[in-house]
């Protein structure tokens, strides 16, 4: 059997504990994929006049777990991925379809369960229950968008791959579709930089962890613990960017509070296509001075997610894409 064969395939479960015994889309652009049956297992512990190692082990409890990696993600697909970490977003206008994610603050989320397939034929197994933990995006400008995570799920059995074609109709991200926009604590303008982003990336964790009880064999519950994030930005030193620097290591050593919004846009009107990523926080660490990128002076300007109250969040992504009903 070869790797090449492999397939993801996903159906949106109604609730936790509700998985599906056949898939509904094919995951595009999956570039790898891990799954992870995961038991707790004992060897017990007897008296029976012998060294042998153990007469009799146990399982306890059984679930699941997968890491997965995409190469060059679309605006359709991202919302998979997102909705599966922030929880369902109700898509409005008639085309694009417009959808806003929000990290959690004083109400907790509830993630969009899926149950995946995962194999190729005569080889197929399905993970149930499956959200995304922790979910990190990145891009650069000569690169489109990576998206990879961690996924917590329960069980995993035998599965079926559902006869399903590929997705065509969709549009990738690029980095010249890109734009950076740094802003004050209190300011919205949100002015694109000019010449000065190379990269960026977005790490998010909602420490999200799945939970049985007496009774239970396999997880039957779930919850997250205070999410966290970090955005790093690999900027050129110049006239402007040296300001954020003279922030951190002026005669004032504030730390430095910042809006970033980053924003992929192609197209216009009904064929508009995008995902703008607004992130709050504050600047912890100092940065490296300077590493050379084929001779230009650069830094990273690394912000870790703080809650801002003009933005009412830390963290908030939209997209705009042409999917109205993600299968």
């Amino acid at each position: 059997m070869l790797d090449a064969h492999n397939v993801l395939q996903s159906a949106w479960q109604t609730a936790f504990g509700t998985p599906k015994t056949s898939a509904t889309v094919k995951l595009q652009n999956v570039s790898s994929f891990r799954l992870r049956p995961e038991f707790q297992t004992r060897a017990l512990e007897q008296l029976r006049g012998t060294l042998a190692p153990t007469h009799q082990t146990t399982l306890d409890n059984y679930a699941g777990s997968a890491t997965f990696e995409v190469s060059d993600e679309t605006f359709e697909d991202i919302n998979y991925w997102l909705e599966a970490l922030f929880g369902s977003a109700t898509p409005t206008g008639p085309g694009p379809y417009v959808r806003a994610y929000a990290a959690p603050t004083t109400a907790a989320i509830t993630p969009h369960f899926m149950t995946l397939q995962w194999g190729q034929a005569n080889g197929v197994f399905q993970l149930q229950d499956a959200s995304v933990a922790s979910l990190t995006l990145s891009g650069a400008d000569n690169t489109g968008v990576q998206v990879g995570g961690s996924i917590v799920a329960g069980k995993v059995i035998p599965g079926t791959l559902a006869s399903l074609l590929d997705r065509t109709a969709v549009t990738r991200m690029s980095g010249c579709m890109a734009s950076v926009a740094i802003e004050t604590w209190t300011g919205s303008a949100f002015t694109p930089l000019a010449s000065s982003a190379f990269s960026w990336e977005l790490s998010i964790n909602s420490n999200r962890e799945y939970r049985g009880y007496l009774g239970d064999c396999t997880p039957t519950a779930y919850h997250d613990q205070k999410w966290n994030g970090q955005l790093r930005l690999s900027l050129e030193l110049n006239g402007t960017t040296d300001d954020y620097l003279i922030a951190m290591l002026g005669a004032s050593s504030a730390i430095l509070e910042k809006q970033v919004r980053i924003k992929y846009s192609t197209g216009s009107g009904a064929s508009l296509r995008s995902m703008t990523i607004t992130f709050a926080g504050h600047s912890m660490q100092a940065p490296e001075l300077f590493p050379d990128r084929n001779g230009v002076l650069t830094y990273d300007l690394v912000l870790d997610g703080v809650y801002n109250p003009t933005l009412a969040n830390w963290l908030k992504i939209e997209t705009a894409s042409e999917t109205a009903v993600l299968a």
